[in-house]
């Protein structure tokens, strides 16, 4: 009977060794898998960084070279062709002054994306130069002052965390366009860091406007700009 008992305690002390031993087998997994699964994050989260940074460089850099095209054109500007309009008279737009207008959304003026996805709330910044548009706050849309050719420029960030591309058009009815469409490879759900959803989207380019010809910037309904992003749209009169 003794015999008997130790038979089965020995049995039972194995079966719990057992269990023991798989349950610490299972959990050496588990723990594997959660090391796996944090590096990939942590690559994906490098790579997102990354690829935000040299985006947001990419726009730094356009966004100076847009200035330098600006100055150099305003220094051709002050030859001999706009001396001679400045000295035969100071009409309704003689006033020796260049044409532009230049345009930022703030976190004050911030407003959501209608479902015309037209993009309002911009304030105007006061520039030593005779206005290139007027801005109707209402309809967020830019009328022409006059005729010309024009350089404009236009940057949108988004806050984006559905879909894996934004887009952004600026129009002019019956007239030329400058669209934007820029896509991500991360997707939604691998980021969780402070920068994953913004998104930046810009235009830049020459265009012919016609007096009274109203531009706007459009965008999807369903986008969302970001509050803490730069939003500026502009343009300045070449010719």
């Amino acid at each position: 009977m003794q015999r008997l008992v130790l038979r089965r305690r020995g049995r039972a002390l194995r079966l719990a060794c057992s269990l023991v031993a798989v349950a610490a087998l299972a959990l050496a997994a588990c723990s594997a898998l959660l090391t796996a699964w944090t590096w990939r994050q942590s690559t994906e989260l490098r790579r997102s960084v990354q690829s935000l940074r040299e985006r947001l460089e990419q726009v730094n850099m356009q966004r100076k070279a847009i200035v330098q095209l600006f100055l150099e054109k305003r220094e051709l500007l002050e030859g001999p062709r706009v001396r001679r309009e400045v000295g035969a008279g100071r009409g309704k737009y003689g006033n020796g002054k260049k044409v532009a207008s230049h345009f930022e959304i703030t976190k004050d003026s911030l407003q959501k994306v209608g479902s015309e996805g037209i993009i309002k709330g911009w304030t105007e910044q006061q520039l030593n130069m005779t206005q290139a548009v007027h801005y109707n706050a209402d309809t967020g849309t830019f009328k022409v002052v006059r005729r010309g050719v024009y350089f404009l420029y236009c940057q949108v960030h988004f806050n984006e965390n559905q879909s894996q591309y934004v887009k952004l058009e600026v129009s002019v009815p019956k007239g030329p366009s400058l669209q934007c469409v820029e896509g991500y490879g991360t997707t939604p759900a691998a980021g969780s860091h402070q920068f994953h959803f913004l998104k930046p989207c810009q235009v830049s380019g020459l265009l012919l406007l016609d007096k009274g010809a109203e531009l706007k910037a459009v965008t999807g309904s369903s986008f969302t700009l970001q509050v803490s992003g730069k939003h500026y749209f502009g343009l300045f009169k070449v010719n």
